[in-house]
């Protein structure tokens, strides 16, 4: 019924882009459905009121349904509602975006507070659970076999510093600052250009619990820009965490005067023990045979480097390691306690015009070792001996495009290989290569 009710509000969306048409081209879409309802009283002290619903539409060249692992966050070919979300915020005024980057923008001298809740429902939301806070959820409860999960995605304040050369404070719950991409089908600038994920992303958290302090060191006008985030936060997808102990998160963020070059290195450490939970499918996707009163260290790196070539064209490369150690999984299928998992992808963004670009993205990623319940299929309920492990290589391609500001179109095909002597990884443990074809809209408003 809750899935009817949002199809009959995602057709009235897409009735209402002829409302759209009535705008500006270049106005900002975003929170118009809540001025037109509720006027700009609360823009007027800062408040903004937006949102976006997603679906799509995706494919695979067998005669499965299962278009996972490569095609995350989908799971299985047809339609899916894969975001439908409500973002309620006031922007802090700051010359840092926080968990992105550092601005030449000179610093603010006054300090300044905003805050943001995100709520998301649809099939991405079952990644974005938070343990200890929606997993009880009754529209969440596995055993009623949804695929659709609501959560409460973001809930925090955040506060601007004069301090160095601008200083952000985050408390609450928060998107992860690490990884090149985000889970969130925002538009540009937010690095989305893709509708399915590399397999790096996979691997990273989705969202934290706890406090991050993004700054900005002082520089003059034309000399490099250097950032850094420090955090104390919950774990991984954690809102409460069994082991009790917190993790750290460290990232350095470098520009160019010119904003032409991006170098991100980004990290996570902490313990990793007992912090996965199988029943509710949340919190890690590394389970450990370690008890709460263990340690099970668990480290995550992120090393980014974005390259404007010009004006039509930029390329990133994404290289990551990860370790986990008294990994379950591992200990269950090669009786190695550790598992250790890395790879790469380089990505090339061309604008073809103002509102549509071509992006492509070529991807290696190592998973010999068994860590991830959904990488190696132990979260759908495979068996050790059908678990999947191995190289992974895929090639994305596709086109992002906006017929209006507040609509985005993406067909997209993707072709993924395993090279491994075990069991396969794609078409329900039958084939080591799938294609996937998709076709995704999204609607802001």
């Amino acid at each position: 019924m809750m899935k009817k009710k949002l199809l009959a509000a995602c057709v009235g969306l897409g009735m209402m882009s002829g409302s759209y048409q009535a705008l500006a081209e270049d106005s900002n879409p975003h929170g118009f459905l809540a001025r037109s309802l509720i006027g700009d009283s609360l823009e007027k002290h800062g408040i903004q009121v937006r949102g976006w619903m997603q679906a799509g539409l995706i494919a695979n060249n067998n005669d499965t349904d299962d278009v996972s692992k490569q095609a995350f966050f989908n799971s299985d070919e047809g339609f899916n509602l894969n975001q439908f979300a409500l973002v309620i915020e006031k922007p802090v005024k700051s010359n840092i975006v926080s968990r992105a980057t550092p601005t030449p923008a000179p610093m603010p001298e006054e300090m300044d507070w905003g805050f943001n809740i995100t709520t998301l429902y649809g099939n991405d939301a079952q990644f974005f659970k938070t343990y200890g806070l929606d997993e009880d959820f009754e529209i969440n409860d596995p055993a009623d076999g949804n695929e659709e999960a609501f959560n409460i995605a973001q809930a925090y304040l955040e506060f601007y510093m004069p301090v160095l050369g601008g200083s952000n404070l985050m408390l609450g719950l928060f998107h992860t600052p690490l990884e090149n991409e985000i889970g969130f089908a925002l538009p540009a600038p937010a690095p989305t250009e893709f509708y399915t994920h590399p397999y790096s992303f996979m691997h990273g958290p989705a969202k934290h619990f706890g406090a991050l302090w993004s700054a900005k060191l002082p520089s003059a006008p034309g000399e490099n820009i250097l950032g850094f985030e420090l955090g104390v936060v919950q774990g991984w997808n954690n809102l409460q965490d069994d082991n009790g102990d917190l993790d750290v998160i460290a990232n350095l963020r470098w520009r160019s005067p010119d904003m032409a070059t991006w170098v991100d290195w980004e990290n996570i450490y902490g313990n990793g023990a007992a912090d996965s939970y199988a029943a509710c499918g949340c919190g890690s996707p590394f389970p450990t045979t370690a008890t709460e009163k263990e340690d099970a260290t668990r480290y995550a790196t992120y090393l980014t480097v974005s390259q404007v070539l010009d004006q039509n064209n930029r390329i990133a490369v994404e290289m990551t390691y990860g370790k986990q150690e008294k990994a379950a999984l591992n200990t269950v299928l090669n009786g190695v306690t550790d598992a250790e998992w890395y790879g790469a992808n380089v990505n090339w963004y061309h604008q073809l015009s103002p509102g549509a670009s071509w992006n492509s993205r070529l991807e290696w990623f190592n998973a010999e070792d068994a860590a991830h319940v959904v990488m190696t299929g132990a979260a759908a309920g495979k068996a050790p001996s059908e678990w999947s492990t191995g190289n992974f290589y895929a090639l994305t391609t596709g086109v992002s495009w906006f017929p209006h500001p507040a609509v985005r179109i993406r067909p997209e095909l993707r072709y993924d290989m395993q090279d491994s002597d075990g069991p396969a990884a794609f078409a329900n443990g039958t084939e080591d290569t799938q294609l996937t074809a998709s076709l995704d809209l999204t609607l802001y408003f």
